[in-house]
């Protein structure tokens, strides 16, 4: 199942191709906006549980695996698990469409500090741990490029390798100019 609507497409092709049968088991209330772009945890966390509701007849004493497009901080994540476990999940994995992020994106994207991004501290194991799952798995930087079928020098990969394609100024954040 995907976690809806990021991760639907990414849950697709997964069931597609492994065979294992696709599944609603959240339905998403698509009057609430994104949630990690939110100012506040207070708000990710708010936005979080009034966004996602679990269907207990698909979830419950069953083993789930989520296919989502990405984990940047890692608090939007562990609670929809603690919501998927109250609504009777047995087992819950998490497969992720792209590399960890380990870097900032300075070029748009709402995560402007390595100390945001939970892959920038933690392992593999410590962000499965954290996130409440019983196996996590990222696709790698290749598998990723390989599945759009273009070349790597297509896209900007910076937020995955920390290969910016123009350096930030030394010192250069985006809280300074939210101000």
């Amino acid at each position: 199942m995907p976690f809806p609507d990021s991760g639907n497409y990414a849950a697709i092709g997964f069931c597609q191709k492994s065979g294992i049968p696709l599944e609603m088991g959240i339905i998403r209330n698509h009057y609430a906006g994104r949630t990690f772009i939110e100012p506040a945890q207070s708000m990710r966390d708010f936005g979080v549980r009034v966004k996602l509701n679990p269907v207990r007849e698909i979830l419950d004493g069953k083993r789930v695996v989520i296919v989502e497009d990405s984990i940047i901080r890692g608090t939007t994540s562990k609670m929809r698990i603690k919501t998927l476990r109250k609504a009777g999940a047995k087992e819950i994995h998490m497969m992720v469409s792209c590399p960890p992020h380990r870097h900032p994106c300075y070029y748009g994207i709402d995560f402007s500090t390595k100390g945001e991004l939970i892959a920038a501290q933690n392992s593999v194991e410590e962000i499965k741990r954290f996130i409440g799952l019983d196996s996590l798995c990222y696709l790698s930087l290749d598998g990723m490029v390989e599945a759009t079928g273009l070349h790597q020098d297509s896209f900007c990969l910076a937020c995955f390798n920390g290969k910016y394609p123009v350096k930030p100024e030394q010192g250069f954040s985006k809280l300074h100019l939210e101000s």
